[in-house]
Formats: C-alpha cells, structure tokens, sequence
C-alpha cells in the first residue's frame, strides 16, 4: 500500500487520477477515431489530453494516426532562407532580427539561379516540398522582391514539388498572387499562446498572424502553422497554442512542432534544452485534436537521437525539414536521416496536389504549349 502511495505521489495530478482508470487520451482518440476531426475543442479538453499519463499519449496518438494515415509515411521538406538578417521585428528566439548581436550578417535576397538550384539538389536528395523563407515583417512595399519570388514558385512547382513560402504577414491581393503562381502553402507560425506572446513578440500582434493566415485560407492556399516550446512558456501555454491551432475554421494542413533552438545573442540564448517527452506530449496530442494534419517534427531535432526521434514518429509526427540548415540553425546530416529512415522502416511521402491545384497545372502546361507554338 506504501509503495502504491509512492507511486502515485511522484505523477502529476491529472495523472493520479488517470492513472487506474481510462485517460482523456484515450477517450478523445477513440471519439476522433469515430467522428472525425472537430473544431469546437474546449481548451480543458485539450488540457486532459496533454496530461494524460506519456505512455498512454504516445499509444492513443500512434492509434489516431495509423486510423488516419499511412502511419510509416514521412513527408521531406527543405527550408532555405532565400533572405536572410536585417529583421526589423523583435522575436526574442530569432537571430536574424536586427535587434541582436548574434554574429549574422544581412544578406540580399537569393537570385533565381542560385534558389532553383537549391531546389533540384533537395528534391534529388528525396524532398517533395521545397520551402522558401525571408526575413521580413511584411511584404508591403517589396513588389520587386514579391514579384521575383512568384517566378521561383512557378520554376519550383514545374519541377514537380509542392512550394511552401514563409514572408512574414501577407495582404489579401498577395495571398492570391502566390496562389495563382502555384503556391501549395504558406508557413505562418503563431509561436505561443495569445496570453505568452506579447513576452515573445512586441512588433506584431497575435491578431495579425491569425488575418494573415485568414487571408492565406481564403486564397485557397494550404496553411501551415504550429509553435516553438521551450520559450519558457507554462503547459497551459503549450496548451493554449493548440487550442487556437484546433478550433480554426479549418485545421491547419501542417502544424510544426519547434523546439528551441537557443542562439547566443538573442534574449533567449540561456534557455534550457527541451527534452523529448516534451515533444512527444505536443506531437501526440496535436495528433489527436488535429487528427489530419501533417505534424512537423522541425526546429530542434538536430538535438534528439534515432530512438528519440521513433518515439516522436510513433506519437504521430508524419514530416520533418531535411538539409543542412533550418534558415539559419543547425539540422539533421543527410546520411543520417538516410540511415534513420532505413532503420525505422520510413518510407518517403509523394507530393501532394488538390484537385483544384492539378487543374491549375494543367492549365499551366497549356499556355506553355500555346505560347510555345
């Protein structure tokens, strides 16, 4: 009886409770089972999930994403930052604003030989997404730059990969610019909480990343959003970031999983790593909540070893950046990813295109034709 006692005392208070009786894990996994993806979360629901005792997470999230997809299936994107440094904006995690001192110099956007290169040697290394970043508050006021890089979303889609941008925020008329360009999707990440954010970011509001990604929607873009942990950020905030991200009108098609990746020079250089039950408990329960996304183990997994890295897949992270960098941060070596997905039995995902988006490239190919002959 003492060392039940024991034990008890040593779980988290959710855990108790759960701990000789079924977990919200596993109750909210089996009702996603059989209703499908739902939008009207309660953020205490999402609170219950994410407590549930890790092993119990980690089962219910594997469960949701075998029901829903092919669960060895891993999507590769690439990341490179075709404008790096000189950010007027203040993210603390960032060490390309122009605010730090991190040693990074600023750059001028990529020329258009020199990206479409990038690509083709990253879809030959097995990526099907190719996503392109620039370290911009907006895109207001940069029509020569807008313009150039709807021309590298029109070469990359005609290589035969999805394209992803992330501009910092958008108007309406430039969402559906990249949209008729071929744009799959636009990376937006609302980083934290609404109630942590304003500790994070001072220069753009939180009701500004969720117009642009109304705006990124309405277009008929593919939205791609989640957060960064270990901020130092409280669970309710963890929790609090997915409550927005799960009662959207619409999911997110891809939700990124970042942890921290500390960089000195930033206010937050002297941030504790994240360790990987942290991801795990994320992963699993944007898996269940968001049960059709594709959730991105991103940002930090450099840090995490193969076996870390089968428990995040295993609790329902189904895509990952590959390459060298992420923008500007250290990221996985490619023998090894190679060598991990050999080991783990991954397969690679194909690209993914609507119906509408093989519509407008078909379309595309016929004025190629007609002002070709």
């Amino acid at each position: 009886m003492l060392l039940i006692r024991s034990l008890r005392s040593g779980l988290r208070p959710s855990a108790q409770r759960s701990a000789f009786s079924t977990s919200a894990a596993a109750v909210q996994a089996d009702r996603t089972i059989r209703e499908g993806p739902r939008n009207d979360w309660r953020r205490e629901e999402i609170k219950s999930i994410y407590d549930s005792p890790i092993l119990d997470l980690l089962f219910h999230g594997a469960k949701v994403h075998r029901h829903v997809h092919k669960f060895r299936e891993v999507q590769q994107c690439t990341l490179l930052s075709i404008k790096t440094g000189g950010c007027s904006e203040d993210c603390s995690y960032c060490p390309q604003s122009s605010r730090y001192d991190t040693g990074l110099k600023a750059q001028k956007m990529m020329n258009k030989d020199a990206v479409l290169q990038a690509a083709k040697k990253a879809k030959e290394a097995g990526s099907t997404r190719f996503c392109m970043g620039a370290a911009w508050r907006d895109t207001v006021g940069r029509k020569t730059n807008f313009n150039q890089i709807l021309e590298y979303v029109k070469e990359i889609r005609g290589m035969g990969m999805e394209v992803c941008c992330t501009l910092g925020m958008l108007e309406q008329q430039q969402a559906m610019e990249l949209k008729k360009a071929g744009l799959t999707a636009y990376n937006h990440n609302l980083d934290t909480s609404r109630e942590y954010y304003p500790n994070i970011i001072t220069t753009r509001s939180y009701d500004e990343r969720l117009e642009t990604l109304q705006y990124v929607r309405e277009a008929g873009i593919s939205v791609c959003s989640g957060g960064i942990i270990g901020l130092g950020e409280a669970e309710e905030d963890r929790v609090g970031l997915l409550h927005t991200l799960a009662t959207l009108p619409t999911h997110p098609e891809s939700v990124p999983i970042n942890a921290l990746v500390a960089v000195k020079g930033t206010p937050l250089q002297d941030q504790k790593p994240v360790e990987v039950w942290e991801m795990i408990r994320m992963i699993a329960t944007a898996r269940i909540v968001m049960p059709s996304a594709m959730v991105r183990l991103s940002a930090g997994r450099v840090k995490f070893s193969m076996p870390e890295q089968a428990l995040c897949f295993l609790a329902g992270a189904n895509s990952i950046f590959t390459g060298e960098k992420l923008l500007t941060t250290p990221n996985n070596d490619f023998d090894a990813d190679q060598l991990m997905f050999k080991t783990l039995g991954l397969t690679p995902k194909a690209p993914s295109f609507s119906e509408e988006a093989k519509a407008c490239e078909l379309e595309r190919c016929k004025e190629a034709v007609s002002s070709s002959g």
